[in-house]
């Protein structure tokens, strides 16, 4: 007996890696994106397996100093005026989410769920021949502060208690392992198990013609609408096209959430604007991922070039980037690396699909046991793409992940 075709909604990452685990287990695939594979947030994250980061976003502690970044429009965390009173809902379920007993709740999801990252992308990067394209040189966290420093320490020892490796560095040390730092550093730690890709666009784009050869198909079309019916569902193109399909996951990022609302899921999905720069010849050398945890970017060697990025801007997906939020990062990037030269540089601005308890929806729609949901990865979503594409599968199948899929459930909310 032959299985049911699947349509995967979304040519991410997310799309791809779950794509690539249902086509190993015989499924027909079709994967369909209004632009194609990586034309969103995956042409331009900081390339990070980022298995280690298992604290929530959401905590006792942030909103201190959140309302410090607040304060300055072109900080880490900002909220666009013009979309400050559409934010607001999604900002009171952060504030529940910090609660100690739900951030304790995320915590041991975030722990499940990361401790199956690695395995699940080493599987992926030997079938699909792109183990050539990850790095395991680690992270470094930085600090110019005592005080921040002292804070980090707290979250490094609860990392050590999930049995992820941190070594402290003081200054010397962290300028041993790089040179072109400058004299502000004042401590920091090493992340030996934090792995990187080296460049996330050519990750996915080599995923992608690897899921062509193996029959995967791709198709450009933008879903408008989906309507459930005893066979799957039929999606609705934009341009008033129609796809019969037995089997849908949706995994759209930011985009999802509509989608999700027409199946009558009222999921709180919004989106952190990502900013960043990648310049191909920067001037400096930068030997590994760099974290500066208290200024909210980080700097990336990528086979491109060296990507500044990071900070959070809450405006949704319709208003313009502000570019000067770029070149605020790159000015604090000169405070470490002073010698850092941006000319040439490429900017990009990108948007994050973020839930406010910090964890991705992975699971069945609540009323339509034919479609699925792998979405709102946040700043993740490279690094939980294999293990979700795994669930995602199981779940088709009638099989039980091997990750506990309860804590990701559409309807939790």
């Amino acid at each position: 007996m032959s299985k049911a075709k699947v349509h995967v909604v979304g040519a991410g990452i997310v799309g791809l890696a779950t794509a690539a685990s249902l086509v190993q287990r015989g499924y027909e695939v079709t994967i369909i994106d209004r632009e194609g594979p990586a034309a969103g947030a995956s042409q331009g994250n900081a390339a990070a397996i980022a298995w280690t980061d298992v604290a929530p976003m959401a905590s006792p502690g942030l909103w201190k100093q959140a309302l410090k970044w607040l304060a300055d429009p072109l900080g880490p965390l900002t909220v666009r005026p013009a979309y400050a009173l559409k934010i607001l809902p999604w900002m009171l379920r952060f504030m529940a989410a910090s609660n100690p007993r739900r951030v304790a709740r995320s915590t041991e999801a975030l722990v499940d769920l990361n401790s199956a990252v690695v395995p699940a992308w080493e599987r992926l990067w030997r079938v699909s021949g792109t183990h050539n394209q990850v790095r395991r040189d680690g992270c470094l966290q930085l600090f110019d502060t005592l005080s921040s420093l002292e804070r980090a320490r707290g979250r490094w020892a609860e990392q050590r208690l999930y049995g992820i490796e941190v070594e402290e560095l003081d200054a010397g040390g962290l300028r041993a392992l790089e040179p072109d730092l400058s004299e502000r550093v004042v401590g920091g730690a090493l992340v030996p198990g934090w792995m990187q890709v080296d460049e996330p666009k050519q990750l996915c784009l080599a995923l992608a013609d690897w899921l062509r050869g193996q029959g995967v198909v791709f198709a450009v079309g933008e879903v408008a609408d989906l309507l459930p019916n005893a066979a799957g569902c039929d999606l609705v193109l934009k341009d008033g096209g129609r796809i019969a399909s037995e089997r849908v996951v949706i995994a759209c990022g930011a985009w999802s959430k509509t989608l999700a609302s027409r199946l009558g899921d009222k999921i709180p999905l919004d989106t952190e604007r990502g900013y960043n720069i990648t310049v191909p010849e920067p001037g400096v050398s930068v030997k590994r991922m760099i974290m500066l945890p208290g200024h909210g970017f980080v700097m990336t060697p990528l086979s491109t070039g060296l990507r500044v990025g990071g900070a959070v801007e809450f405006g949704g997906l319709d208003l313009p980037p502000n570019w000067n939020r770029v070149d605020a990062m790159t000015a604090k990037a000169r405070l470490f690396f002073p010698n850092l030269d941006t000319a040439g540089g490429k900017r990009w601005m990108g948007f994050r699909p973020s839930l406010p308890d910090s964890l991705p929806v992975i699971s069945r729609a609540s009323r339509h046991d034919r479609i699925f949901y792998a979405f709102g990865h946040a700043h993740h979503g490279l690094t939980q793409s294999a293990i979700t594409g795994e669930m995602i599968a199981d779940m088709i199948e009638g099989k039980t992940p091997a990750v506990d899929p309860a804590p990701f459930a559409a309807d939790r909310f």
